[in-house]
C-alpha cells in the first residue's frame, strides 16, 4: 500500500513539475511589425496653367482678360483676385468663372474656388478643366468621394495625365480598393516613370493587396535607382515585405541598413533587437537595447520597457542551458541602472534581477531583490511565485505557502500558484490539502485534461491514505 502511494505521489509530482515548467515558460512574440512612416502624398496645385480654356470668353469680357493677362503671366494671383472682386460671378461666362476658380484655388481660397468652378459647370457641364480643378480642390479638402466623381469625369472628357491617374489611384487606395489603385498607379508611372510618389503609391497598393512578390520587385528597383528622398523608408519597406514572406534574415539585414541611415528611430531599433534575439545575434540585440536605454525619455520609455519585458524573460529562460544567455541578461540588467524608475516598473526589474541571482545560485541576493520587488509592487505575481519557490527550496514550507496563497489572489498567476502550492503540499504529504488545490486549479482551467488526471490520481492517494489510517 505504501509503495503504491509513493509511486502515485512521484508520478503526480513529476507531472506537476512539467505543468509548471510549461506554464512559466516565456517567449518572444513572433508577430512583429516594422514601424513605417505615413506616406507623404504631394499633389501639384497648379498642374495646369491658369488661363482661359476651351470655353469661350464673351466679347464683353475680352478687355478684362487683356487687363489681367500680364498679372497672370507674372503669377500675381492676389491682384487678379482683386480684379475679379469688382465683377459679379453670375454675370461672367463659364470661361471666366473657371479662370476665377483656378485663381482662387492657387490662393487656397477653397470656398471661393468651389463656388466659381461649380458656377462654370452649371453653364458648361462638360468643361473638362473645371472638373479637373474641382477634383484637386476636393483632394485638398480630403473629400475623396466628390474628388473621385470629378476625376473620373475629367478622364472621360479626355483630360488624362499622370497626375489625374495618380490622384484617382490615391483615392482608391484610401477607399480600400487596392486593385483599382494598382491600375491607376501603373498608368501614372507609364506616363511619368521617374515619379517617386507614384512608385511609393504602387508599393503601398501592392502591400495592401498582399502581393508581396510584386512589392518586393518594385522596392528592389527603387533601391537600385537610388533616387528616393528617404532611402531608409525603402529599407523599412523591404524589411516589412520580407517579414510578411517569412524571410527573417532578409528582414533583419534590411532593418539594420535602415537603422544605419536613420539611427534615431527608436521603435525600429527595438524591433531589430527582438528580431536579433529570434533570428540573429543575441549580443547585437543586447547592444541595441542597451543603447536605447541611454536615450530613454517620456515618449519612448513605454516601448523600451516593453522590449525589456519580452527579451529579459527569454534570456533568463535560456540561461539554465546556455550560460552565454545568462551573461547577456546580466549585461542588460546592468544597463538598466541608468533608468530612474519607481513602483511597478522598478519592481519588474528587481524581479528579473532576482531571477538572475537564482540562476547564479545567489539565494540571499535573490531573496533581497524579490522582496524589494514585492514591496514596490505587492501584486506582482511572478515575484510572489519566485520568492515562494526560493523558500520551498530552502525547506521553509510555511513561508513558501504564504507567498503561494498571496499569488493565488492574482488572476494572472492564479493557476501557477495553485499548481505550485499543490506540489508543495504533496511534498509535505498533505494530500487532502493538495487535492483541494488541484480541484481549484481544475475549476480555473476546466478543459485541462492533465490537471483532471492529476486530480483523479490524487483522489486515489487520499482514499488509500484514509483506508490505511
Amino acid at each position: 500500500m505504501k509503495s503504491s502511494i509513493k509511486q502515485l505521489r512521484a508520478a503526480i509530482l513529476c507531472c506537476l513539475s512539467l505543468l509548471l515548467s510549461l506554464t512559466f515558460s516565456s517567449h518572444i512574440q513572433a508577430a512583429l511589425q516594422v514601424k513605417l512612416a505615413e506616406p507623404n502624398w504631394q499633389f501639384l496645385l497648379n498642374s495646369q496653367p491658369v488661363s482661359p480654356t476651351s470655353a469661350q470668353l464673351d466679347a464683353s469680357e475680352r478687355s478684362f482678360a487683356q487687363q489681367i493677362q500680364p498679372l497672370l503671366n507674372a503669377q500675381n494671383y492676389e491682384q487678379v483676385a482683386k480684379a475679379f472682386s469688382s465683377r459679379e460671378l453670375a454675370q461672367d461666362s463659364a470661361a471666366l468663372q473657371q479662370l476665377r476658380g483656378q485663381v482662387m484655388l492657387s490662393l487656397k481660397r477653397y470656398d471661393d474656388a468651389e463656388l466659381a468652378l461649380k458656377a462654370a459647370l452649371l453653364k458648361l457641364p462638360d468643361l473638362a478643366l473645371a472638373h479637373r480643378s474641382l477634383s484637386m480642390l476636393y483632394m485638398l479638402k480630403k473629400d475623396y468621394q466628390q474628388a473621385r466623381t470629378h476625376l473620373t469625369r475629367s478622364i472621360e472628357l479626355g483630360v488624362a495625365d499622370a497626375q489625374l491617374y495618380g490622384q484617382l489611384a490615391f483615392i482608391n487606395l484610401n477607399s480600400q480598393h487596392a486593385a483599382s489603385a494598382i491600375a491607376g498607379y501603373q498608368q501614372a508611372l507609364y506616363l511619368d516613370p521617374d515619379n517617386s510618389q507614384w512608385q511609393q503609391g504602387l508599393l503601398y497598393a501592392w502591400l495592401n493587396s498582399h502581393n508581396f512578390a510584386a512589392a518586393q520587385r518594385l522596392v528592389e528597383d527603387m533601391l537600385e535607382q537610388g533616387k528616393h528622398a528617404k532611402p531608409s523608408e525603402l529599407w523599412l519597406l523591404r524589411s516589412q515585405i520580407a517579414m510578411q514572406q517569412q524571410q527573417p534574415q532578409v528582414a533583419l539585414s534590411s532593418l539594420e541598413m535602415a537603422l544605419q541611415l536613420a539611427p534615431q528611430d527608436n521603435e525600429n531599433t527595438l524591433l531589430a533587437a527582438k528580431l536579433h534575439v529570434q533570428h540573429g545575434s543575441v549580443a547585437r540585440a543586447v547592444e541595441l537595447l542597451a543603447g536605447s536605454l541611454s536615450s530613454v525619455n517620456e515618449s519612448n520609455q513605454v516601448d523600451v520597457l516593453a522590449a525589456l519585458e519580452q527579451i529579459l524573460p527569454w534570456l533568463l529562460s535560456q540561461a539554465s542551458s546556455d550560460k552565454s544567455q545568462e551573461k547577456y541578461a546580466a549585461s542588460l540588467l546592468d544597463a538598466t541602472r541608468v533608468l530612474n524608475l519607481k513602483g511597478r516598473e522598478q519592481a519588474k526589474l528587481n524581479l528579473f534581477r532576482g531571477q538572475l541571482a537564482l540562476q547564479q545560485n545567489h539565494t540571499d541576493k535573490a531573496k533581497r531583490y524579490l522582496t524589494e520587488a514585492i514591496e514596490q509592487e505587492p501584486l506582482l505575481g511572478d515575484a510572489l511565485l519566485a520568492l515562494a519557490k526560493v523558500y520551498q527550496k530552502q525547506n521553509l514550507s510555511q513561508q513558501a505557502e504564504l507567498y503561494f496563497v498571496r499569488a493565488t489572489a492574482i488572476p494572472k498567476v492564479k493557476l501557477q500558484a495553485l499548481l505550485a502550492n499543490a506540489q508543495l503540499q504533496i511534498e509535505q504529504n498533505n494530500y487532502a490539502q493538495a487535492l483541494e488545490l488541484l480541484q481549484q486549479a481544475a475549476r480555473v482551467e476546466p478543459n485541462r485534461r492533465d490537471i483532471q488526471q492529476n486530480v483523479r490520481e490524487l483522489q486515489k492517494i487520499v482514499r488509500q491514505d484514509q483506508y490505511a489510517s
